[in-house]
């Protein structure tokens, strides 16, 4: 977006709880970003660790700088949205405590912004210990546009996504009753109420994995079944003849399969799905 006579107020919220060392380094990506109108909202959930008087200390010397605090553990979801609703800029954007943002990622969001998305995400990078980073899609890809239907059986959006403020408010924010699978579920509704949403080519977020054991980020197979039912089924007016059929074989197609077979079948399965015409 160009010809700001003022730049646009972005929010950034980063949910937490008891990671202060992990949040230190997502703090200081956001705060090396070259797009600098932002606000940082810092929401933690009942941590016992440091991280409330890390934050405070930071306040002090960037008014930049929001914290919000659970009295009790309430999780992700309830943690977002203490952010989400307490949001003062235009446009909004998340970042998980663990990860970081590449100094770029705000700026090329707002010069792609058109009011027309649902909201636009990014490729993103995968950092393990032995300092191994490679993009999670391919690196050649041009700017590619989809709608609510490709979200259906899977999330080609990633953890985060960049939108207006009142849209993601509208829609309720996060599921608060949700335990897994909660970007997935927000971003399609998010889809299928404003429209279609562009991913960018360029990687400009880092999903760490170096703190975790191997299979910490991938959804498991235990619980991963019943939460692709209980998406669908929450989703109804969405999710519509076939697409609830099919999610119902794929849900049970998956269970009880772990790591790296389990991927393996859920990438079988994805493409047996787009071949089959189903998403449309």
């Amino acid at each position: 977006m160009e010809g700001f006579s003022k730049p646009p107020l972005v929010s950034i919220y980063i949910s937490t709880c008891n990671r202060v060392r992990e949040l230190k380094r997502a703090i200081s990506s956001v705060l090396k970003q070259d797009f600098t109108n932002f606000e940082l909202l810092i929401c933690d959930d009942a941590s016992t660790d440091e991280t409330e008087e890390y934050v405070n200390s930071l306040i002090q010397k960037d008014n930049r700088i929001r914290y919000f605090r659970n009295r009790e553990n309430k999780g992700a979801c309830a943690t977002r949205n203490l952010g989400i609703f307490s949001a003062k800029g235009k446009y909004i954007t998340g970042l998980d405590d663990d990860d970081e943002f590449c100094q770029n990622r705000v700026s090329l969001f707002l010069k792609n912004w058109r009011d027309e998305y649902s909201f636009i995400c990014a490729n993103f990078f995968e950092s393990y210990p032995n300092d191994n980073k490679r993009s999670f899609y391919k690196v050649n890809e041009k700017n590619i546009s989809f709608d609510f239907k490709d979200m259906l059986f899977h999330n080609v959006a990633s953890n985060q996504v960049f939108t207006l403020t009142n849209r993601l408010k509208e829609i309720g924010g996060f599921d608060e009753s949700v335990k897994r699978l909660q970007d997935w579920d927000t971003w399609l509704r998010l889809s299928y109420q404003y429209g279609g949403f562009l991913r960018l080519p360029q990687s400009t977020y880092i999903m760490h994995h170096d703190h975790e054991d191997g299979a910490a980020r991938v959804s498991k197979s235990a619980g991963f079944s019943d939460s692709l039912i209980l998406l669908s089924k929450r989703n109804k007016d969405i999710y519509k003849g076939k697409g609830i059929l099919f999610m119902r074989i794929q849900a049970l197609s998956v269970d009880n399969k772990k790591g790296y077979h389990w991927k393996i079948l859920w990438g079988v399965i994805w493409k047996v799905h787009s071949f089959i015409g189903l998403k449309r």
